[in-house]
C-alpha cells in the first residue's frame, strides 16, 4: 500500500481550490455509476465549464465508451514511459476530456518515490479544468481511499434497492472510518419520482446519523427513464441523446448546485412531447 506521507502529498496536489474535484462512487455495480459522471461531465461542458473525467473504474473502459472515444494511453503507462500525463488525454469535446486511469491499483500503490514525484509535477494540468470527476469502481478499498479522500466531495450513487442502500452504507461506513471529514453526497437513481428518491436517500441517512453520527447531503436523483437505455445502445450520453426527456432535465437540477445557473422549468410543449413519447413507448 502506497505509504502515508504520499498519499497526503498525492492528495495536497489533487484537491486544489481552483479546481472541483467530485469522486462519483457506488456501494455496489450495475447502478448507474458511469453513466452519471459521464452525462455530469457533458452537462457541465455545456455551462462553459471545462471538465476532465478521470476513469478510475480499473479494467474497465466505460467512459470512453460512452462517449465514443478510444484511449490509446493511461495514466499509468505515462507515469511507466515518463510521459507528460496530458498526452493520455483524449479530447471528447473542446470543453470535455477524459484520461483511463490503467490496468490495476495494484500498479498505482507500487509507485517508487520518483514515480510519486514525477505525479506530482504532471498534476499541475488539473489546474486548467474546472471539475475533475473521477469515476471510482463499484464499492471501495483502502487503496482506492488515496484518490477518494484526496476529491472535495465523494457523490455517492445509489437506487432504490435495499440492496444498494445496503451497499450504500457500505460505502458511507469505509468513508467514515478512512476520511471522516470527506463531505458525502448522495444521487438516487432509477427512482420512479421524487418521493422515492426522498424516501431512499433518507433510509440511507438515518442509519448512516444514528450509526456513524455522519450527516449525508441529498444532491438529486434521476428517473427511471427509457431515454438512458437507448442512449446507452447508442454510444451516447443521454443528456446529448434527448436534452428535453426527463432524466436531462433532472440533471440540469443536479448541476445547479454545481454552476448556481438556475434551471428553466420545463415548458408546456416541452412535457407534452414528453408524456407523449412515454405513451408510445409503452404501446410499442
Amino acid at each position: 500500500m502506497m505509504p502515508e506521507d504520499q498519499a497526503r502529498a498525492l492528495r495536497s496536489k489533487v484537491s486544489v481550490r481552483q479546481t472541483k474535484t467530485i469522486a462519483i462512487v457506488s456501494g455496489k455495480g450495475g447502478v448507474g455509476k458511469t453513466n452519471v459522471a459521464v452525462n455530469l461531465g457533458v452537462a457541465l461542458s455545456l455551462q462553459a465549464k471545462k471538465v476532465l473525467i478521470i476513469d478510475l473504474d480499473i479494467g474497465m473502459a466505460n467512459v470512453g465508451v460512452l462517449l465514443g472515444k478510444s484511449s490509446k494511453l493511461s495514466l499509468m503507462d505515462c507515469v511507466k514511459e515518463r510521459s507528460p500525463l496530458s498526452q493520455a488525454v483524449v479530447e471528447a469535446t473542446p470543453e470535455l476530456h477524459f484520461i483511463h486511469g490503467g490496468s490495476g491499483f495494484t500498479e498505482l500503490m507500487d509507485l517508487t518515490d520518483h514515480d510519486v514525484e514525477f505525479m506530482m509535477s504532471e498534476f499541475r494540468f488539473f489546474y486548467e479544468y474546472d471539475f475533475v470527476l473521477l469515476d471510482l469502481g463499484a464499492g471501495a478499498t483502502h487503496q482506492t481511499f488515496d484518490f477518494i479522500s484526496s476529491a472535495d466531495e465523494a457523490w455517492l450513487v445509489v437506487t432504490p434497492e435495499p440492496t444498494s442502500i445496503m451497499d450504500g452504507y457500505a460505502f458511507v461506513k469505509l468513508a467514515h472510518h478512512h476520511a471522516n471529514e470527506l463531505p458525502v453526497a448522495v444521487i438516487v437513481n432509477r427512482a420512479t419520482n421524487g418521493q422515492e428518491a426522498l424516501e431512499t436517500f433518507d433510509r440511507l441517512q438515518q442509519v448512516s446519523q444514528n450509526f456513524l453520527g455522519k450527516s449525508l447531503r441529498f444532491v438529486g436523483f434521476l428517473p427511471d427513464d427509457p431515454t438512458v437505455m437507448k442512449a446507452v445502445k447508442a454510444q451516447r450520453p443521454f443528456y446529448l441523446f434527448d436534452r428535453t426527456s426527463d432524466v436531462s432535465w433532472r440533471l440540469d437540477h443536479i448541476t445547479t448546485s454545481l454552476t448556481g445557473l438556475q434551471v428553466q422549468e420545463q415548458k408546456f410543449l416541452d412535457r407534452l412531447l414528453n408524456r407523449l413519447k412515454k405513451r408510445h413507448n409503452r404501446v410499442r
